[in-house]
């Protein structure tokens, strides 16, 4: 299924044009010190407060990465896109955080066992062709007792709701106010056809490969990452809902 080398040199190339403006969006970039502060709060729910060695999976531009290690923790952040990482160690170079980032797949991991206390994601598991494979990875580099964190969302599987809000209120407001097509499709639908996660219902099927891989405890909390919109970003985006942090324990 999806075993294809010059697949995943497509993905890579959709992500480095998608970094040249990825930051922009809500939900990607962090853009007030009140949404990093909500990160922080959320972060610190997931990974406690004292000093952990994180592997940030797909830290894409490095946001999650650069708020847990301005919260003192010890961070590597790996992506396969080196327009994502390009645009994550100019941002770190910035602020001056101690962030490693380095080319890596989600899939294949090239640290040694036992190796991080977390291994953290945000809107990732979606972009994988194996996430089981992933998953099994991320366990095999966690020490024992160490946890794996999943930051996502059901974006796929919308309620008639939130379509009518989409098509409705969404997609005119951003026509209007960002010039850009709302309905640009980031993978082509045959590309799509090779990613699992994109016809499972979350969070459910999160939980499931972390079961299935050997982690437990494995908890959710709903509705839980960190927004700070605007009146007019929550008409423009607000529609997603669906967000989840999901836990586990390496047994």
């Amino acid at each position: 299924m999806y075993d294809n080398p010059g697949i995943k040199d497509t993905i890579k190339q959709n992500w480095d044009e998608s970094s040249k403006k990825y930051d922009q969006s809500p939900g990607h970039g962090i853009h007030t010190k009140m949404e990093k502060e909500a990160w922080k709060n959320l972060l610190t729910l997931a990974v406690g407060s004292g000093k952990q060695k994180i592997l940030d999976v797909g830290t894409g531009t490095g946001a999650m990465a650069m708020v847990l290690a301005e919260m003192g923790h010890d961070v590597t952040g790996i992506d396969l896109s080196e327009g994502m990482l390009n645009r994550a160690k100019q941002k770190a170079k910035q602020t001056s955080l101690p962030v490693e980032f380095k080319i890596g797949d989600a899939e294949i991991l090239s640290f040694p066992d036992n190796t991080f206390d977390v291994v953290i994601n945000r809107h990732l598991l979606w972009t994988l062709p194996h996430p089981e494979k992933a998953i099994k990875e991320w366990n095999r580099v966690l020490k024992f007792g160490g946890q794996v964190v999943i930051l996502d969302g059901n974006f796929k599987n919308y309620s008639l709701y939130r379509k009518l809000w989409r098509y409705g209120i969404s997609v005119p407001l951003i026509l209007i106010t960002e010039r850009k097509n709302p309905l640009h499709q980031r993978y082509s639908k045959d590309l799509e056809q090779h990613l699992p996660m994109r016809k499972r219902e979350r969070p459910q099927a999160d939980i499931d490969l972390l079961s299935s891989a050997g982690f437990r405890d494995i908890g959710v909390v709903n509705e839980t990452v960190a927004r700070t919109y605007s009146f007019l970003d929550h008409l423009k985006y607000g529609y997603w809902g669906g967000h989840f942090l999901i836990k586990g324990i390496k047994k």
